[in-house]
């Protein structure tokens, strides 16, 4: 363990402490650590039982999974258009194709970077802390398999760890800075200075410390003694516009400023439920901790009296009896009259008003919460048609958190075009597919960074395309004879039929052949 200084702070480090005084103002680590704490199923944490069992009762991470569920239910796809009509070089056949180009890399990086499984955990994330959150950088260490290396790479990050310059303001691309801590081992920022020419008066400075109590969890409380330290990234507008970084630790600076070459800050949130004046959301946990912790406490004060009172108890009189027996068939000796010797007091009986008001509270909390029984698929399918009417009604109040979702991936899409046109070359080979064939071409990104384009989100079934409704569809037309089986093949979904390519090229052969038949040789 290194040796620790009374050194100056970077001014990193400064903003980081302001930030911690912003974040404390609005109470955001205690709130964020108690939903997550409840969200995994430790609910009794700091109260007191008094002697009561402690069961748990979670109805905190079912609405929560029914939510993230409904809303992930829907596939989703990023797609990129131009907003111009064709000009500097580019015909509208060109542009369909280069949007074509464009979105194979979507693709390819939305399988590499995982999204799917990170827009899941994005929606957990809000619903337990109120924000959803997510960086992406460059990571130089990427193979791809062409004489350059490198490409950009998206992650989860806690809202506990970002800081933006104004947090009243929910403008990402207005703000006059962004600064992002993190928790990293000492030897990995010790290597990361030196493979950017610090010396060792940078490398002495970079020590271990405890500063774990605004990290978001109870586990990140938890770590090996002497090995992590805060880490602080800058990220703000430098006068030619681009986005500028810079990194440091408490006492040093570890990579001096550097001009990113990015239009737009890396970064996307979007809140669960939006508080006005405050880039920071109330999450869906902060509303049930007060209903969940009476339902706990109640089935647990239900559970006590039945185990007292449960089972029927014998009281008898000790001066006619030494004591009492409860084998079956066995006789007792009472000295003097058997009349009053023994008496058996009947179970307790608990109100029924306890349990019906228990179970009001699970209903009322789930309906409110918009998680009916119809919702979360505890109904017996005796209606069908009715029940699929009410589960897309109990659907609705998703609607605002949908919405949010799907510009969350729209900015990830412009952060990952700019991501492009900073670091791709005019050389580099990007993925291609056409007609269910995996290539490879090239982009002239140089011309491409003075137009206009867009990112779009194409969501569920109903908005692009559905397998099922596809193939239905298919098979309706080539049974009516409205299409060739040719025709049949090439809109069919890829991955369902083996060398499908090699089947439609072998029956355009067959359609060449004359017609034997016809000509009378047969």
């Amino acid at each position: 363990m290194r040796k620790k200084q009374n050194l100056p702070f970077t001014e990193e480090w400064m903003l980081y402490e302001k930030g911690k005084e912003y974040n404390n103002s609005i109470n955001l680590y205690e709130t964020v650590n108690t939903n997550e704490r409840f969200y995994r199923g430790d609910q009794w944490d700091n109260l007191n039982a008094n002697g009561l069992p402690t069961p748990v009762f979670n109805i905190f991470k079912r609405i929560i999974g029914y939510f993230v569920s409904s809303i992930m239910q829907s596939p989703i796809k990023m797609r990129y258009g131009f907003d111009c009509p064709s000009s500097n070089g580019f015909d509208d056949s060109q542009l369909k194709e280069t949007a074509d180009k464009l979105n194979s890399i979507a693709e390819m990086r939305w399988e590499k970077n995982k999204m799917n499984n990170l827009l899941a955990d994005s929606l957990t994330e809000a619903a337990v802390a109120g924000d959803a959150v997510c960086y992406t950088y460059w990571d130089p260490e990427i193979k791809t398999g062409q004489p350059f290396k490198g490409d950009f790479r998206t992650i989860l990050i806690d809202n506990t760890n970002v800081f933006f310059g104004d947090p009243n303001s929910k403008n990402l691309q207005k703000q006059p800075y962004i600064l992002i801590a993190q928790r990293e081992t000492v030897a990995d920022l010790v290597l990361q200075a030196l493979k950017n020419g610090k010396g060792k008066d940078v490398i002495d400075k970079i020590t271990s410390d405890e500063d774990t109590v605004t990290q978001s969890g109870d586990m990140a409380r938890i770590e090996l003694e002497g090995t992590k330290c805060i880490s602080l990234i800058k990220l703000w507008r430098g006068e030619n516009g681009n986005i500028l970084y810079r990194k440091s630790v408490k006492n040093a600076v570890i990579q001096d400023v550097t001009d990113t070459g990015l239009s737009l800050y890396p970064i996307a949130f979007y809140n669960w439920t939006a508080v006005k004046n405050s880039w920071h959301g109330q999450a869906v946990g902060t509303g049930l901790i007060d209903n969940q912790i009476f339902i706990n406490k109640g089935f647990a004060m239900v559970m006590k009296h039945m185990m007292d009172t449960a089972f029927s108890k014998v009281v008898y009189d000790s001066t006619v009896l030494d004591g009492w027996s409860d084998r079956v068939g066995e006789a007792i000796a009472v000295n003097g009259p058997v009349e009053n010797v023994a008496k058996v007091l009947s179970p307790g009986v608990m109100q029924s008003g306890m349990l019906d008001m228990l179970n009001l509270a699970i209903s009322h909390t789930k309906e409110f919460m918009g998680a009916t029984d119809t919702a979360l698929g505890d109904v017996a399918p005796n209606n069908t048609s009715a029940i699929i009417a009410l589960q897309n009604a109990s659907a609705v109040p998703l609607e605002n958190v949908k919405r949010s979702l799907y510009q969350f991936v729209e900015d990830i899409g412009l952060i990952w075009l700019d991501f492009m046109f900073a670091y791709y070359d005019d050389m580099r080979l990007i993925p291609t597919v056409a007609d269910g064939k995996q290539g490879y071409e090239r982009i002239a990104f140089s011309k491409l960074k003075q137009r206009l384009i867009n990112c779009k989100v194409d969501v569920g079934a109903s908005s692009y395309w559905s397998e099922i409704n596809s193939i239905n569809t298919l098979d309706s037309l080539l049974k009516l004879g409205k299409i060739t089986t040719v025709q049949y093949l090439e809109r069919l979904p890829n991955g369902l039929i083996s060398d499908k390519e090699k089947l439609i090229e072998e029956l355009k052969e067959a359609e060449k052949q004359p017609d034997i038949t016809a000509k009378g040789v047969i």
